[in-house]
């Protein structure tokens, strides 16, 4: 079955010499697309960096291209999950979000996902390592009373495969109805790419600190199409650090903010506002249990904490692995059902590899590890 799709997705992407500079980009970038995945160098510790410069050069206009492809090799189709019923979105609903995912970029969910789910998900995100940005050192044991002891603004967790063996978390990523949601938002068969945790606090408003822990209007750039669910497990008012996004953005912002831009870029408020017009940026406050749907293609930020924390779990799904950048999954501690899902479903599961912890655990040192340069000007960069 791989040889047939891989055969008919070449079929696909025959070049014409008439073609235009803006086609072949298209044309030869799905060519490779096509080659990282079927040898999956997209698991490659040095896959991205060889692949960042395309990311960065690309339009809006060609991604958009290349996932129309993706979509006719790997169509949308219905996803029958034993999780129906552990995510507070109805079937009748998918439509009519799609609509809002096109048009505004994001959709919040009229129903919280359940108190009981959310703190059994924050008790045990407590035996979960979590670090700052740039440090190998790991911290565990993290919750509302003790977060402020971190350092920086924020600390992510360090394996996202932890996260996923939250038995909670299986029922959610693999929901019937989230699956398919985020397949037609996509167009194509979706594959899991993250289950992503951090805690945020206010202890730093460097701008240094408030880029790198996504504090400043940004757009994310990490696949060729993708989706992120945001789940609150703490009440967020606006002192606890709201998430806002700029709606309508996700097809415009790149050429509207013109062309010194790039998608990695971040964004000042002052000229988000001038460009787009501050009536256009959202602000998400909400209750433990809030849910966020949102295209970050479209320019978004999670706003500073003023007082107090913010837990959340981020769930993303993409349409390819391309420039996969981040950790990877393994059926290690998983439900039961999440391998029949594997066994109908491959594709959900192209981010999956064995021996997950180690894998992770070698691409985490390689992402943080800091020369004693690096490290002395992050120590200053704290005290400013």
């Amino acid at each position: 079955m791989l040889v047939l799709n891989f055969m008919k997705m070449e079929s696909v992407a025959i070049i014409n010499n008439n073609d235009s500079s803006e086609e072949m980009d298209v044309k030869n970038i799905f060519q490779d697309v096509l080659k990282v995945e079927k040898e999956k160098r997209y698991l490659d510790k040095d896959h991205h960096a060889k692949k960042v410069g395309t990311n960065l050069s690309i339009s809006t206009a060609v991604r958009k291209e290349i996932s129309n492809k993706i979509g006719q090799l790997y169509p949308n189709k219905i996803i029958e999950s034993p999780f129906s019923s552990s995510f507070p979105l109805k079937k009748e609903e998918i439509s009519s979000i799609n609509r809002d995912l096109d048009s505004k970029g994001f959709f919040v969910l009229k129903d919280l996902l359940d108190n009981i789910v959310c703190d059994s998900i924050s008790k045990k995100l407590e035996r979960v390592n979590f670090n700052n940005r740039k440090s190998v050192k790991k911290i565990r044991g993290l919750n509302e009373s003790n977060v402020s002891k971190i350092s920086g603004n924020t600390a992510w967790v360090t394996n996202q495969q932890d996260v996923l063996r939250i038995p909670e978390i299986q029922k959610i990523a693999f929901n019937e109805n989230l699956l398919n949601l985020v397949g037609k938002f996509l167009g194509s068969e979706p594959i899991l790419c993250q289950t992503n945790s951090w805690w945020t606090v206010s202890n730093s408003t460097h701008r240094s600190n408030l880029s790198a822990n996504s504090q400043m209007f940004h757009q994310d750039m990490a696949y060729l199409k993708f989706i992120k669910v945001f789940i609150y497990l703490t009440d967020v008012d606006e002192d606890n650090g709201p998430h806002q996004y700029v709606q309508g953005t996700s097809k415009i912002a790149q050429d509207k903010l013109g062309e010194n831009y790039q998608p990695s870029d971040r964004v000042e408020d002052e000229k988000v506002d001038s460009l787009f017009g501050k009536e256009n940026v959202i602000t998400f406050q909400g209750k433990k249990g809030s849910i966020i749907i949102e295209d970050t293609f479209g320019l978004h930020k999670g706003t500073a904490v003023k007082e107090g924390s913010r837990l959340l779990i981020q769930l993303l799904y993409c349409n390819s692995l391309y420039f996969h950048a981040g950790y990877s999954f393994g059926l290690d501690g998983l439900l039961p059902e999440v391998n029949d899902l594997l066994e109908h479903y491959p594709r959900v599961f192209s981010n999956f590899v064995p021996d997950v912890d180690k894998f992770n655990e070698e691409k985490f040192q390689q992402n943080n590890k800091r020369t004693i340069s690096q490290k002395l000007k992050d120590k200053i960069k704290s005290y400013l």
